[in-house]
């Protein structure tokens, strides 16, 4: 799990964040709600961006009275996939998530709307 601190931003929702990684990974990668649990989701992330079956990025949006930032990690994006091969599809993303999840931290650093 990576945590990357962001110019303080209380006003940034959990919606106008996913919509600004929406339009930003259009046509490249999904970005949706998470499947998980209720208590998980909430808890845990807030979307992932999707590469495929086996592979995406959890976020969540934190805010604190003096500080905004993103956690986010590797995970396989889909339910199914977590419960049917749990230790092949956690080895597929710490072995190819890398790629995923330095783009994802590339543009929570580039992105004007994070600056």
């Amino acid at each position: 799990m990576a945590v990357k601190t962001i110019v303080h931003k209380p006003e940034l929702t959990e919606q106008e964040v996913q919509a600004i990684f929406a339009r930003h990974f259009a046509g490249k990668y999904q970005v949706e709600a998470c499947d998980s649990p209720l208590s998980l989701k909430t808890k845990y992330r807030d979307f992932q961006v999707v590469k495929n079956v086996v592979l995406g990025v959890a976020l969540k949006l934190e805010q604190t009275p003096t500080e905004t930032k993103f956690v986010y990690a590797a995970v396989p994006p889909r339910r199914l996939v977590r419960t049917l091969s749990f230790g092949f599809a956690g080895v597929a993303c710490l072995l190819f998530g890398g790629g995923l999840t330095k783009e994802i931290e590339t543009f929570i650093e580039s992105a004007p709307e994070f600056n």
